[in-house]
């Protein structure tokens, strides 16, 4: 009978805390995924926010939170409520050789807690460690192509040896607290063991109890020692949830200053379209003493089609980043239909935007998920029509699975070009009133490149169109081109203006001998 009553109850218990641990770790999964997507570029500027570390902290983090609530709380709830029997049992046998017992518990709570201080430090120092490996590790997978190219791969193993090796000497240290923390807990209940034979024995002598009682209350303190080494046990576990829940609520309570997920702020749908950038300044918060943008100003219309061109690294890209407010301009203002976009809702005014960049990300999901990622509720017309518009609808057409054709990772199962043509489909099907293109056939040969630049000019028909270029064949036609340098706008005016005043533009063209038709 009582074998029955222990399976019941412990395999209800287990069942109990393991179900409700699970859903507890799910639950912060979404939480802290949700957190994540909510933050603002600058968060995933930082080192420390790389991929591989924020993936470590859904994986293993959230984990460490579910053992606890699944393994080591029932085994605490149980230690507890054994421990408080056992006393109690004690108590009501003989209350003086009890106090004499527990006159020692303060030693043990506080070698407890000095154990837990240190362990917790060093496994701290331990999970900060294994985040950066994990972080160097997932910039190595993700470019195995160029490691493979370069036959680096066996430098990277070293690299990745070598920053385990601090972890790694941390973590045995760390087992070395514990178990010396550990073997003290087990030795000390045999210390009080003797202690308790060693006062009951002088009892005895002097009449106040006798051996039966004396006994009773030993079996009831052993009780409890059994419940304070079953608790000892999971305190490593216990530190390890710690430091992982305050990661997760380090992001879970991060409320970033451009909050893609707030409702605060202007929503419109009828964008005209003119943008403008008075006197703007601008630095990397993960840079701030190198300045980016110094005093830029600029004006465009609804359905004008500027570009910005110049060295690399004198700030073009980064007007292409403002204008989206993935980060905000310390001084002067950035204003979409003469509203500053700091006034703007974040997802209205990114509603009204499509960028396409030189690398196109593409997710390893079919073709028309691809192109219907910017708007999943975009019926299959639509996304072929904007498919034929970015000249890719033939190509697609022919595949055996046509447009359910799945691309691979990062579309890795396509060429350079028809990457970019999805890309381009996919800025369309959302038909902003802004059109952003950054570098969009810089990395393309010529033959691709013809394909795409036709394709942008039908994307750009109607819009207003920021292009940033190097390649100045491309942007020729332009209705105003916008010379870039130190952060400055230098020069400005359509092609055959800036050919005339033989400045900084003329000397990109001849750099790149451009046959100039007049």
């Amino acid at each position: 009978m009582f074998a029955c009553v222990v399976f019941v109850a412990v395999g209800g218990r287990s069942l109990f805390f393991g179900r409700a641990g699970e859903q507890i770790t799910c639950l912060i999964r979404g939480d802290v995924f949700r957190a994540m997507m909510r933050q603002d570029a600058a968060f995933f500027d930082c080192r420390e926010n790389g991929t591989g570390a924020l993936t470590a902290r859904l994986a293993t983090e959230a984990g460490d939170v579910n053992i606890v609530i699944g393994e080591a709380l029932p085994s605490f709830i149980a230690g507890v409520a054994s421990l408080i029997a056992g006393v109690a049992i004690s108590f009501s046998h003989d209350w003086r050789l009890t106090l004499v017992i527990l006159a020692t518990l303060p030693c043990l709570i506080l070698a407890f807690f000095l154990e837990g201080r240190s362990v917790y430090a060093a496994t701290k120092a331990i999970k900060n460690a294994y985040a950066k490996a994990s972080q160097e590790a997932a910039e190595t997978v993700a470019n195995i192509r160029t490691v493979a190219t370069l036959t680096r791969e066996h430098s990277f193993i070293a690299q990745f040896r070598a920053n385990s090796q601090g972890p790694y000497r941390s973590a045995l240290r760390n087992h070395f607290i514990a178990s010396v923390g550990y073997g003290f807990a087990q030795s000390a209940m045999f210390l009080v063991y003797c202690l308790a034979f060693f006062v009951g024995s002088r009892f005895i002598l002097k009449g106040y109890l006798d051996t039966e009682i004396m006994f009773n209350v030993m079996y009831a303190i052993i009780f409890s020692a059994i419940a304070l080494g079953t608790m000892a046990q999971q305190s490593s576990a216990v530190t390890k949830a710690l430091i992982s829940a305050e990661a997760l609520m380090e992001t879970l309570q991060s409320v970033p200053v451009i909050d893609a997920h707030s409702t605060a702020g202007l929503v419109r749908s009828d964008v005209r379209g003119d943008l403008a950038l008075d006197g703007v300044r601008f630095a990397y918060p993960s840079r701030p003493r190198a300045s980016i943008l110094r005093g830029v100003t600029m004006d465009v219309t609804p359905g004008q089609t500027v570009a910005l061109v110049g060295p690399s690294g004198s700030g073009k890209s980064t007007v292409l980043a403002l204008v989206q407010r993935l980060y905000d301009a310390p001084a002067g203002e950035v204003s979409v239909d003469s509203t500053p976009v700091v006034d703007w809702n974040v997802a209205s005014l990114r509603s009204n935007l499509a960028l396409v960049g030189q690398e196109p990300v593409l997710f390893d999901y079919s073709i028309a998920e691809n192109i219907a990622y910017a708007r999943p509720d975009a019926t299959q017309p639509e996304i072929e029509a904007v498919a034929r518009q970015a000249n890719i609808h033939h190509f697609i057409a022919e595949l055996p699975d046509g447009y359910a054709t799945r691309i691979g990772q990062t579309g890795g199962r396509l060429s350079g070009g028809q990457k970019q043509r999805i890309a381009i489909a996919r800025a369309l099907i959302r038909n902003p009133r802004i059109l952003l293109l950054d570098e969009a056939t810089s990395a393309l040969d010529s033959q691709s490149e013809t394909t795409v630049q036709q394709a942008l000019d039908v994307a750009a028909h109607g819009r207003t169109t920021i292009t940033v270029a190097h390649r100045l064949s491309t942007i020729q036609n332009s209705d105003l081109i916008l010379v870039f340098h130190n952060g400055r706008i230098v020069e400005q005016g359509t092609h055959d203006q800036l050919l005339a005043l033989k400045g900084l533009y003329s000397l990109l063209v001849a750099q790149q001998s451009l046959e100039i038709t007049h």
